[in-house]
């Protein structure tokens, strides 16, 4: 009877430790939790596609996007949408809240794709979402400039311009 209670106790311990691993309460490194993060990110913005987008037409950042480069009304959405959703998490509270009043309609765009604003967390991310709008990747680099131009028209301050120019890797 003395054995049976270690033997239970030790059978419990060597059992339970995969499922303390599995449920991620082990001591893992920041780029296996980037990685995973990263995943989660991939699947969902593979399930997006164009015609998940609640398009913002009359926006006029979506006009202005739709106008200078060859991209439709809901690639325009979600880009853009994309884009300051990053932004909106990076920025200091000052510049965020430039942002939001000088870009009209800015939480409609962020919210243009159920999920968008916690998809994209990073430049990766936001490039992926711009593939899974069937967009290149090199069209970020395409909008940031027409985004800028549009903030500096509305008289963005130099620090919200710098901040930003910073984020989305624009000279």
């Amino acid at each position: 009877m003395k054995l049976i209670k270690p033997t239970l106790l030790l059978s419990a311990l060597v059992i339970s430790l995969p499922s303390y691993a599995l449920f991620g309460f082990g001591d893992d490194s920041d780029s296996e939790k980037s990685s995973n993060s990263l995943s989660s990110i991939a699947s969902a913005a593979s399930s997006l596609s164009a015609s998940s987008v609640n398009t913002q037409s009359n926006s006029p950042v979506v006009e202005a996007l739709t106008s200078q480069l060859d991209v439709s009304s809901a690639q325009a959405t979600a880009g853009s949408g994309a884009l300051f959703a990053l932004a909106s998490s990076q920025l200091s509270a000052e510049n965020s809240s430039e942002l939001s009043s000088l870009v009209p309609g800015l939480s409609s765009l962020q919210s243009s794709v159920p999920g968008l604003s916690s998809m994209a967390t990073s430049m990766g991310s936001v490039t992926q979402i711009f593939e899974s709008l069937g967009m290149d990747a090199s069209m970020v680099s395409q909008y940031a400039p027409v985004l800028l131009q549009y903030l500096s028209n509305q008289g963005a301050s130099s620090g919200l311009m710098s901040s930003l120019s910073s984020l989305w890797q624009t000279s």
